[in-house]
């Protein structure tokens, strides 16, 4: 929760008829359009205008590293890379020195230089078009759209929409109704955010967005989440999930907030209640989540209990300014998700500027900004599903979950056979097929009909496959090798291939197989089938710019690279990174060159001076002066403290 600027009074757009709107935890309340003039129609002039609003509003963050963080990966081309020239000595008398080309340090671009490039690739995008080809030459062309267009806003929207009708009912867009999935569906908010001057030095945009989803993903926030609604509050996998969407600070504020431009995240929790036996009164399962709050607050670096005091709320139901609140609507939740992803369908470049330099972060750091747990991605992939069985547009005809398979992956077992979603379908419609080891076991012991007695080829074990190798035995004859390899171990006198047999239960039909193996044979054969390309299938041909020239597509992907940052390493590895104590001074002990203020000068000393880019021995080299001979642990010498040990 932030407290940059005013809270919006207004509702948000999507509100349905009778629901109470869910107001905004931050300043940005959702607007459906915003005009901004376009004086010039180039794309480079608007970025321009846009990346010097950002240096005029925000100076100090316009100037400032991206990230500050040795070894994490950032897009490569909001980074700065020093190259060095270094003779390599020759090993043998013989041979002759050689010069090569070396990264002595890869830096993070400023804030305003990471916007350019964010504005700037995303402007690339207009009018670029992927031209799909087959072999029979038929040609189709679709529009290419980043993450960050209005196109993806509008998709973001659809999905919280469709959840709202998934759990509470409603009539879809293609003409059918919604049946709601739950019997008493109620939804809860949480805010987590982090300070962006915890000890009043600014940390780097990147640093503070990976601390605040850190603390979700991998350090206990979402794991405390699942235990509060599945052993606190007793709700099955399958009657709870969450929807995490990450928001700027500060949106469209006077620029004095100190977390504009930096990130916070809403958890929206929807769970049904009808198991809790609450009939509408939520009041008792606010105080529940309190423990997910303490979990971020402990685990998040920068996260302070000022912006998550759960104390100040005298009613998680009544109130929706704090850091925890509650309400009993689906309605709420989806028209507040689907307002902020929606609300802002306009053209990125028009945008607020505190949510353009947000974007900047995410897209340099290559990071998701929303995520969904697999019970919510499922229901809205059931909603996908009976709006196409809807559509006169589509091939589909079974409606969701009319035509079901079974699914050994992770979730429910049974799924619609058409979008591979479990969402509101009985588990007990199919029973668990037999494994293939059980059916070969069967098999084993009942014996095989004369139909079965041929093994079936690759191609014929794999009819949809275009192409497929095999390399090694069947499973039986694996199974059947290991029975006789075992016993030719712990015999005292070779059997007999019938007595082999015998002893082992082994189908005589496998006599020959059992020679072989008795020989010390293998007889398995490689096996490969490749099919001809069936004509429907298409590939990516060309990329199509917006003045019709073609590109030839490649293999994708986010061009990333790390960090290569030696001083600041040295700076957070080692005795340098605490401060000095009365009397204390650093001392290199290759130069004796002493200083008495922060570390830094002498971690840049190291590297420059002595090219030492090592922590470890860095830490060696660095001696601490004790003049009143406090004799810290913390300043104590490797060596010392080894011995010591």
């Amino acid at each position: 929760m932030s407290s940059d600027g005013d809270q919006p009074t207004g509702g948000v757009e999507g509100t349905q008829p009778g629901a109470e709107p869910w107001p905004s935890k931050e300043t940005n309340s959702v607007e459906a359009q915003r005009e901004r003039s376009r004086d010039s129609s180039e794309p480079d002039e608007l970025v321009h205008e846009r990346v010097l609003e950002f240096a005029q509003k925000y100076p100090e963050l316009a100037e400032m590293s991206l990230c500050e963080t040795h070894g994490r990966k950032l897009r490569r081309i909001v980074t700065e890379a020093d190259w060095r020239d270094q003779w390599v000595e020759p090993e043998q008398p013989t041979e002759n020195a050689f010069q090569v080309t070396e990264l002595a340090k890869r830096e993070a671009s400023t804030w305003a230089d990471a916007l350019s490039a964010f504005l700037t690739a995303h402007a690339r995008y207009d009018g670029l078009r992927a031209r799909f080809a087959n072999e029979q030459g038929d040609e189709f062309e679709i529009p290419l759209v980043d993450a960050w267009g209005e196109e993806y806003s509008k998709k973001q929207y659809a999905r919280a929409m469709a959840l709202q009708r998934q759990m509470a009912g409603g009539d879809r867009p293609s003409g059918g109704e919604s049946i709601a999935a739950w019997d008493s569906p109620a939804t809860a908010m949480l805010t987590l955010t982090a300070s962006s001057v915890p000890d009043g030095t600014r940390v780097p945009p990147v640093e503070h967005a990976d601390a605040v989803h850190d603390s979700f993903s991998y350090d206990g926030v979402r794991d405390t989440l699942r235990n509060t609604m599945e052993y606190h509050l007793g709700l099955d996998a399958d009657q709870w999930g969450y929807w995490l969407q990450a928001e700027p600070h500060g949106m469209d504020g006077d620029g004095s907030g100190m977390n504009a431009c930096y990130t916070h995240l809403h958890v929206g929790v929807y769970f049904d209640t009808e198991p809790l036996g609450l009939d509408d009164d939520l009041h008792s399962v606010g105080s529940e989540f309190e423990r997910v709050i303490d979990k971020h607050v402990e685990v998040c670096e920068y996260a302070g209990r000022s912006a998550h005091d759960y104390d100040t709320i005298t009613d998680y139901v009544e109130e929706s300014n704090g850091c925890i609140s509650l309400n009993a609507s689906v309605e709420n939740m989806g028209s507040y998700l689907a307002a902020y992803m929606g609300g802002y369908t306009e053209e990125l470049l028009d945008k607020p500027i505190e949510y353009l330099a947000w974007g900047s972060i995410y897209w340099s750091a290559a990071r998701r900004r929303t995520s969904r747990s697999k019970v919510l991605t499922e229901a809205i992939a059931a909603d996908a599903c009976e709006q196409r069985a809807e559509s006169d547009e589509s091939n589909q005809t079974d409606a969701h979950g009319d035509a079901v398979v079974w699914d050994d992956g992770r979730g429910p077992d049974v799924v619609c056979e058409c979008c591979g979603s479990g969402w509101a379908i009985d588990q007990s419609r199919l029973d668990a097929p037999v494994s293939d080891d059980d059916l070969s076991d069967a098999l084993d012991a009942e014996g095989e009909s004369d139909e079965t007695e041929r093994e079936l080829t690759l191609a014929e074990r794999w009819p949809t496959a275009t192409a497929a190798a095999s390399v090694g035995e069947s499973t039986t004859k694996t199974r059947i090798r290991k029975r006789v390899e075992t016993e030719l171990k712990y015999c005292n006198d070779v059997p007999t291939v019938a007595e082999m047999l015998g002893r082992n239960m082994i189908d005589p039909k496998h006599a020959e197989f059992v020679e072989s193996v008795m020989n010390g044979e293998d007889d398995s054969e490689p096996e490969s089938f490749r099919r001809a390309s069936l004509d429907s299938e298409w590939h990516l041909e060309a990329i199509v710019d917006r003045d019709g020239e073609e590109h030839a597509p490649n293999g994708g992907g986010v061009d990333m690279a790390p960090l290569k940052l030696p001083v600041q390493r040295i700076l957070d590895e080692t005795r340098l990174r605490h401060s000095l104590g009365r009397g204390e001074m650093w001392r290199c002990s290759k130069c004796n060159f002493a200083y008495h203020d922060d570390g830094t000068v002498h971690a840049r000393h190291f590297v420059e001076e002595h090219g030492i880019t090592d922590p470890e021995s860095a830490d060696h080299v660095l001696l601490v002066d004790d003049y009143y001979d406090e004799d810290r642990e913390c300043m104590r010498h490797p060596a010392e403290r080894h011995d010591s040990g």
